[in-house]
């Protein structure tokens, strides 16, 4: 009688499980990119000022969106009851949008222009945003991705690049 040689169907998709379990635990804890890091900043700030504005309007509150252009300090805070700022009290809000090393390199608002520098504060209140805002972050390889909030509806845009006005 002849002897067959080789792998069993069931044997194979065992392995192939195995492989994908190893391949799904390691993946995510590989170090990131910078350009990774830049588009996922750009992503989640852009997320939390949709966030924001609808907490502001279901809560009849405002928060505030405080950052250093040219720097990478961001913090978001609420307003008090006697109109001083405080920590939010959402854990998602409490948490930082931007990822280490990525800059907010600019703002740009119609009515103040380009902020380069300084502190600017974003009062988000219960009606969104009061202007058209475009947020540009910058990674240490001069790289930008840049966040366009619009004070009707909500809407917040994210593109790839430098760019200073809507597409």
């Amino acid at each position: 009688m002849l002897s067959r040689r080789g792998f069993t169907l069931i044997e194979l998709v065992v392995v192939l499980a195995l492989i994908s379990l190893v391949m799904m635990l390691v993946i995510p804890r590989l170090p990131s990119t910078e350009s990774e890091d830049l588009k996922n900043s750009a992503r989640t700030l852009a997320a939390t000022l949709r966030y924001m504005q609808d907490r502001a309007a279901t809560n009849r509150t405002t928060y505030y969106l405080n950052f250093e252009p040219g720097t990478d300090t961001l913090r978001i805070s609420e307003a008090a009851a006697d109109g001083s700022e405080k920590e939010p009290e959402d854990p998602l809000l409490q948490k930082r949008p931007i990822e280490k090393g990525i800059q907010v390199a600019d703002v740009v608002v119609p009515r103040l222009g380009k902020v380069t520098d300084g502190q600017f504060r974003l009062d988000i209140g219960m009606g969104g945003l009061r202007d058209f805002i475009i947020i540009h972050l910058r990674a240490a390889n001069d790289s930008f991705w840049t966040v366009m909030a619009f004070p009707a509806g909500g809407k917040v845009k994210v593109y790839q690049g430098y760019q200073e006005e809507p597409l």
